[in-house]
């Protein structure tokens, strides 16, 4: 799986309405029960993603850190995002196995752990 089409499943759950940006919203949308699933930059900031971290504990909320701010950003039509919540579950499912099957590929290709 190319990061190219996770960024653009990314894309579809925003113009379907599935998804809150950026770090202030991805917390709300943590607390108030209606994030599926969190994804952050692997070049977001330590206090973004503390901030995002210390929001998801004990909730049960998957959280990804996958590629970077920029090409986010370009999937969703903003210069750059750290952070996105998916609201939905559907989307929430299918990104989660994109990343994972992504990140299943990386890891048999270079033989080893990722961290």
């Amino acid at each position: 799986m190319s990061e190219s089409k996770i960024y653009s499943f990314i894309g579809l759950a925003r113009k379907a309405g599935a998804v809150q940006t950026g770090e202030e919203l991805v917390v709300k949308a943590i607390r108030r029960k209606k994030a599926c699933l969190v994804i952050i930059a692997n070049d977001a900031s330590m206090n973004t993603r503390g901030k995002i971290e210390h929001a998801l504990k004990g909730t049960g909320i998957p959280m990804f850190l996958f590629g970077d701010k920029e090409k986010l950003g370009h999937a969703l039509g903003k210069p750059f995002f750290s952070a996105i919540a998916v609201t939905d579950n559907g989307f929430s499912e299918r990104i989660k196995e994109m990343i994972e099957e992504t990140m299943n590929y990386n890891k048999s290709l270079h033989g080893g752990d990722l961290i």
